[in-house]
């Protein structure tokens, strides 16, 4: 069900790998999770393990790391605010069960309130005709974009 919104409906799955990929003297330039969100969470997951999915998972599975796949019902903009936090460890079962600690439930996004638009109460739009503001617009798109030949004048073209 291509394309999607912040609210469609789906799975956010997350893949726990069993060592760090990266750089590993550097603890900020490793991953140890790859997030994501499906409409189809069996499709998605063949793509991957057929290494059609995400780079980071098909070098995980060519380096022989073992993951282990978590997954829930949620929101598109649910695995949004979960990558803006930039901490996926704080709700991942194995690193959270690790670490002794509870998984953070997963953030809700807010609820947004639809408008419907009223389009009997537009005015009415000529067709074929552009106001002043328009034509000035154009012609400096028109400038930027194509350079005016010598000896020609702008109001032609």
């Amino acid at each position: 069900m291509w394309p999607w919104n912040a609210a469609t409906r789906g799975t956010v799955y997350l893949f726990h790998f069993n060592a760090p990929m990266g750089n590993l003297s550097n603890p900020r330039a490793q991953a140890q999770h790859y997030l994501g969100f499906t409409d189809d969470l069996d499709t998605r997951i063949a793509k991957h393990l057929a290494g059609r999915g995400a780079k980071i998972v098909a070098a995980a599975l060519s380096k022989g790391l073992i993951f282990e796949l978590y997954h829930w019902p949620a929101c598109l903009a649910t695995e949004k605010l979960i990558k803006k936090t930039k901490k996926t460890s704080l709700y991942c079962p194995a690193c959270c069960a690790a670490a002794h600690r509870k998984v953070r439930p997963l953030p809700t996004p807010p609820q947004v309130e639809h408008l419907a638009l009223d389009l009997e109460e537009l005015p009415a739009i000529e067709l074929g005709r552009a106001d002043w503001l328009e034509i000035k617009i154009s012609q400096e798109w028109r400038s930027l974009r194509i350079p005016t030949p010598a000896g020609l004048d702008d109001d032609l073209l």
